[in-house]
């Protein structure tokens, strides 16, 4: 049993389920009803709801027990994005039941901790799962004449219900019923953990954590902008370092700023929206340099490191972007999913609605109303229950040329209005030259070209980059930020001789081996996707550049023997880096000059140790910023053999 501090509680609930539980936890209680009204919370998302009507029971009664730790809690059974709450007539009840028949549910139940006189609040839940067995109408005529459900969620309560009702239940089983123990006990946990004062001095990149010191504890922070002094909650401690929740800021970091996106708190799109990109180009420079130390062993007092390259647009400068379907209000709603933070247990893979996207295209107002009109009352795809139709739109836009490419990601099934949602966004957006529709059965949350239908305009875009057209594709991949490619393409053409033979591996749709080859005498570039050398051999031809050539092949399979004579080997793989047999062949290959382009310093660092230690030297590392507002870089490294 929790041994819970000398001070009174309360549960703000009359459930005589909920006071069974919470005596397992708690020896001492009171119970005091809240008095909130369920029905006037306008929160339509369940998760959302369930959390709200928790907390709202806590404060309504906190506010007037300033010392006790109020308990609150509201549960809900949801299906197909419909709350179920507890029933008002006999036909809703009914109702109710026969749509969980023979069907899978969630329960819900929404757990917040208050004490009004320190001013702390704490809200967390748990979310189990019910299979209900096709049930009769007698059965449930039967269930209901027993007087019992007009108090519960969803018209029953599991522990009258029974087998005769359930087939499973996964998750906490004590949830269903109405309180879950363990997430309670955890919570109180936390509740009582202790607070510290810090400052926040630097960030635990790749993720987006702040980091502060307290004691002899490293503190990881979610939420925060470097040089916040915070206040903060231990919510887990390990044996020198702990992660802490904001419980408070003290005084707000002279770098704070307002983020022009209404969204930016949840959403997943983008972690440094509210910190001065200054900063931001400060903070990738340091963790650039600290991971090389670190990982790569790498000596930088013998390195020439040139200033990060920032972005020439900061806003509105992706060409791609991969937004999830998802529910809100019993509608189907267009947005990213929730930002994550895995050792704080509130993700749900929720999707935040957008109306805009600040990082990507203004073009999204237009879309997205459209697209939605179209694809209302078709289910969006849940990862968790994997259940669902629609997974994602994609959209790929030109930044010079203006042109939009939209492929529409589904689970296998019938779409008889593809066509006509294809025509309608032509109609509305000339600007679209091509419309693609994409099936994916894959269980993972992402977008994959299982199966791709041709719907309408061209089976491309255009776009052009550093003078050159290329036409880009649905699965070809193409640098995100090309406005700054370009930047990192003119600095990449300073390593270029004029006599160079080029060698270029993981070309991609060979944007950078096309810019070279208007200097170099020879250019030959190697990628394992074929929907990429297609696009790379149809962009060549369409610039009548004739001293390049492509192949399709992966880089640990390429002949060294035929590149020996070589000059200049471009490296641009993906963020997992070179694997252990290409960096074999790199080195086997033994070409006088490498130039390495990475978006994953890490990685970076290295293969770079590797090639140190097989004959390179590293001169000259230069970063750019192709993704401001998140917390990746482009790095471009120059290394000269030394033999």
């Amino acid at each position: 049993m929790v041994q819970e501090k000398k001070r009174p509680v309360i549960l703000a609930s009359l459930s005589p389920r909920r006071q069974e539980l919470l005596k397992q936890l708690i020896s001492e209680f009171e119970v005091v009803a809240s008095g909130v009204e369920e029905e006037k919370i306008e929160e339509k998302d369940p998760l959302l709801f369930a959390i709200k009507a928790a907390e709202e029971k806590a404060k309504r009664v906190g506010t007037k027990n300033k010392e006790a730790l109020v308990l609150g809690f509201d549960t809900v059974v949801t299906i197909d994005h419909e709350i179920l709450g507890k029933p008002k007539t006999k036909e809703e009840a009914i109702y109710f039941l026969q749509k969980l028949s023979g069907r899978e549910h969630r329960v819900i139940t929404g757990i917040a901790l208050y004490q009004a006189c320190e001013n702390k609040t704490l809200t967390g839940y748990e979310i189990s799962r019910v299979k209900f067995k096709n049930l009769t109408e007698k059965e449930i005529n039967a269930y209901l004449a027993k007087e019992s459900h007009w108090d519960k969620a969803g018209a029953y309560g599991i522990q009258e219900v029974g087998e005769e009702f359930v087939e499973w239940v996964k998750g906490d089983y004590y949830n269903v019923v109405g309180l879950p123990l363990n997430r309670l006990k955890k919570l109180l946990k936390q509740f009582d953990a202790p607070e510290v004062e810090l400052k926040i001095e630097d960030y635990a990149l790749p993720r987006d954590f702040g980091v502060g010191r307290s004691s002899r504890l490293v503190v990881f922070v979610p939420k925060v902008v470097l040089d916040d002094l915070v206040r903060v909650r231990i919510v887990k401690e390990s044996k020198n370092f702990a992660y802490g929740e904001v419980v408070k800021i003290e005084q707000p970091s002279p770098y704070r700023v307002e983020a022009p996106c209404p969204h930016f708190e949840p959403c997943g799109g983008c972690v440094f929206q509210n910190l001065s990109y200054e900063k931001q180009l400060e903070i990738k420079e340091k963790y650039l340099a600290n991971t090389l130390e670190k990982i790569g062993g790498i000596n930088l007092e013998k390195v020439r490191i040139i200033r990060i390259n920032p972005s020439p647009q900061v806003f509105h400068y992706r060409n791609k972007m991969e937004f999830a379907f998802g529910e809100e209000a019993g509608s189907l709603i267009l947005g990213l999913r929730e930002r994550s933070y895995p050792y704080f247990p509130t993700y749900h893979k929720r999707v935040i609605k957008l109306n805009s996207c600040e990082i990507f295209s203004p073009t999204v107002k237009e879309i997205f109303p459209e697209v939605l009109r179209w694809l209302n009352g078709f289910l969006p795809y849940d990862p968790f229950t994997k259940k669902g139709f629609l997974r994602h739109l994609v959209i790929k836009e030109g930044k010079r040329t203006k042109e939009l490419m939209i492929i529409l990601v589904t689970k296998t099934g019938e779409l008889g209005c593809v066509e006509e949602l294809a025509q309608s966004l032509k109609e509305k957006i000339p600007e679209m030259k091509s419309f693609y529709w994409v099936t994916n059965d894959q269980i993972s949350d992402v977008v994959k070209f299982q199966e791709k239908k041709y719907v309408l305009g061209q089976e491309y875009i255009e776009e052009e980059l550093g003078g050159l057209k290329f036409r880009v594709y649905p699965n070809a991949f193409f640098q995100p930020n090309p406005l700054a490619a370009e930047v990192l393409y003119r600095k990449l053409l300073e390593y270029v001789e004029s006599s160079d033979r080029v060698l270029g591996l993981y070309c991609g749709v060979g944007c950078m081996e096309m810019m070279v080859a208007k200097k170099a005498r020879e250019v030959v570039g190697v990628d394992s996707e074929e929907i990429n050398i297609i696009g790379a051999k149809e962009s060549a031809k369409l610039n009548s550049i004739n001293n390049i050539s492509f192949h399709c092949s992966f880089a640990e399979g390429i002949i060294s023997q035929k590149f020996r004579n070589f000059d200049l080997l471009l490296l641009d793989p993906p963020r997992g880096g070179l694997s252990k047999k290409a960096l074999i062949k790199v080195l086997k290959l033994s070409l006088p000059r490498v130039i390495y382009v990475s978006c994953n310093p890490a990685t970076l660092a290295r293969d770079l140790r590797e090639l140190i230690s097989g004959g390179y030297q590293l001169r000259e590392v230069t970063p750019f910023d192709f993704f401001p507002h998140a917390a990746h870089l482009e790095t471009l490294c120059y290394l000269e053999a030394s033999r």
